[in-house]
């Protein structure tokens, strides 16, 4: 398998595992965090019912009569009217019922009205009624002013003057029970007058006559209701953005049989159904004081009933998170599956290399010992056919010689395995080592070699280390023999200690470039014409190998004239 093609398998098969994990994973948290969230949003509707419940019988307390039966129904609905801030929820309709299933108020498409209703001394105390204003006014004029109020829940303004919404009063109005008749409601456009540091803008409300409109209801009163001069309208229905879903709902809230079918099961449990993939309908009945009574035929009465309906939408309400959480992952797992490639990758190029120097290894092994295995079967068979017996010493001697020699090597073998299996603090006996001490000595024991060959050999400086100093005694002897082997006769030799780094430069050929790195395995010849060394061919993997155990970097360059073997110590 080539570079490239090993490459693109190795990547192809971590990031399809790691796609797979991720997916699972994904998968499994996805479908945890939406049933979490439906379970979230049953106890958010619990939570709303406890408090809306606990409001509906407060007011019930004061409407009830000794009997227990309402005595005001409009006196009972204006009352909750004044609490609709604790009826309102996002996407929930409210009804109550009586323990007889007859209806008695809902959350609907009215409007609320704010008025003064009656004032003692300085105090002002307000009332509530609803309003509809389909029931006064023509389709037309109905839909335009549900238009303008719509247009609150848009409030844009980018400059000054800029129309901003509109402000609907009214101008007149009768109250009959808890429900309001208009006289005439004014629709005044409201434009910005300034932008506060905080986002806030400043309204002017001064529309100019021309501006203003006025819906007159014609509205004859026969029965002489009060009328009140003004009021403030607040449609109850804003957390709608989808009227059509609000419709539903409060379809769902006002089913009659859904109700009794609910009041046989256990009141107080929320139901759900799925209207979509991702959009479940929940459904919840309230007794009134949280008590309810076993009939006869196991289902359950109360003297009120509270009805709760409600839609949740589990992608918008966990989809910020899923974003957040997928992208997050995707971009680790990516990162991973890269990380994870490009090591599996080294890994294979690196036991790719291994497989390929230990074979390279055994075949120069196999090489090195083939030679004298030939010279010593052939002296013995001289020996034993007594062939030239005059040469008997010379034949012992050169059997003697050539075992030498393959022990020579075998022990290099041995060394270099017991060097790359062992690891360096247990191997190595650290003290203080003077580089120049060590040169210095090696250089001694290679005088005559140099002598012959007309080798100028030098040494400059010196640097005390913490190493082994045997260890380092043979990195030394290593570097020299190998600096002896390929120097030219009349070149020279130099040895070159600097505070951090130790340099050993022979004059010669160069090595090639495409083998400066590989020169360090076991039995590597970078070229020919760099000479035909008599070595075991070990030498610079053993000083490798012990490099490696102090820690030390290390490396060959070509220089102008010849090669330096080099090493650091910091």
């Amino acid at each position: 398998m080539n570079k490239n093609t090993a490459r693109r398998s190795i990547y192809l098969r971590t990031f399809c595992a790691l796609a797979a994990i991720y997916l699972v994973l994904m998968t499994g948290f996805t479908l945890f965090l939406l049933f979490q969230e439906k379970k979230a949003a049953q106890l958010q509707m619990k939570a709303f019912a406890l408090q809306a419940n606990g409001m509906v019988e407060s007011v019930l307390k004061d409407h009830r009569d000794s009997s227990g039966q309402l005595a005001d129904e409009a006196g009972f609905r204006k009352a909750l009217l004044e609490k609709w801030v604790y009826f309102i929820s996002p996407e929930t309709e409210l009804a109550i019922y009586t323990g007889e299933y007859d209806l008695l108020y809902h959350t609907g498409d009215h409007w609320l009205v704010g008025y003064t209703e009656r004032t003692e001394g300085s105090t002002n105390y307000m009332g509530y009624a609803q309003l509809n204003v389909r029931d006064w006014f023509s389709e037309k004029e109905a839909d335009e002013l549900e238009h303008y109020w719509d247009s609150q829940l848009e409030k844009k303004a980018y400059k000054e003057g800029d129309l901003f919404a509109y402000d609907l009063q009214m101008r007149g109005f009768w109250l009959d029970g808890d429900m309001a008749i208009p006289d005439k409601i004014t629709v005044t456009p409201m434009y910005a007058q300034g932008f506060h540091k905080t986002g806030d803008v400043s309204l002017s409300y001064n529309g100019t006559p021309e501006e203003t409109l006025v819906y007159s209801s014609s509205f004859a009163d026969a029965k002489d209701l009060p009328y009140f001069e003004f009021g403030t309208i607040q449609p109850v229905n804003i957390l709608y953005s989808d009227r059509e879903l609000q419709l539903s709902l409060r379809n769902l809230a006002l089913d009659r049989e859904m109700l009794m079918e609910a009041s046989k099961g256990q009141p107080g449990t929320v139901s759900s159904e799925r209207i979509s993939r991702l959009n479940y309908r929940l459904y919840l009945l309230q007794p009134y004081q949280n008590t309810v009574h076993m009939t006869d035929d196991n289902s359950y009465t109360s003297d009120y009933w509270t009805v709760y309906a409600r839609q949740v939408n589990l992608l918008e309400k966990s989809g910020a998170t899923l974003l957040y959480v997928g992208t997050g992952g995707l971009v680790m797992f990516i990162a991973a599956a890269l990380i994870l490639s490009a090591q599996t990758y080294r890994t294979y190029r690196r036991r790719e290399e291994l497989e390929r120097s230990r074979q390279e290894t055994a075949n120069a092994l196999a090489h090195d010992l083939k030679t004298p295995l030939s010279i010593i079967s052939g002296y013995a068979q001289n020996l034993l056919e007594h062939v030239h017996t005059e040469k008997r010493e010379q034949y012992a001697s050169g059997i003697l010689t050539n075992v030498n020699r393959m022990d020579h090597i075998i022990r290099g073998m041995l060394e270099l395995s017991k060097l790359e299996s062992v690891s360096g603090p247990v191997l190595a006996k650290f003290a203080d080592v003077s580089l120049r001490e060590v040169c210095a000595r090696i250089m001694e024991r290679y005088k005559e070699v140099c002598g012959e060959k007309s080798v100028a050999a030098s040494l400059e400086g010196d640097a005390v280390i913490k190493a082994d100093p045997v260890l380092m005694e043979r990195v030394m002897d290593n570097f020299l023999v190998n600096a002896l082997d390929h120097v030219q006769d009349g070149g020279i030799i130099r040895i070159c200690i600097t505070e951090h780094t130790l340099e050993c430069f022979n004059s010669g050929s160069h090595i090639p470039e495409d083998l400066i790195d590989r020169i360090w395995q076991p039995y590597t010849k970078a070229d020919s014409s760099r000479g035909s060394t008599k070595g075991t061919g070990l030498g610079l993997a053993i000083s490798r190998s012990i490099l490696d155990l102090h820690h030390f970097r290390y490396g060959a360059r070509n220089q102008d004239n010849g090669v330096s073997f080099w090493f650091t110590f910091l």
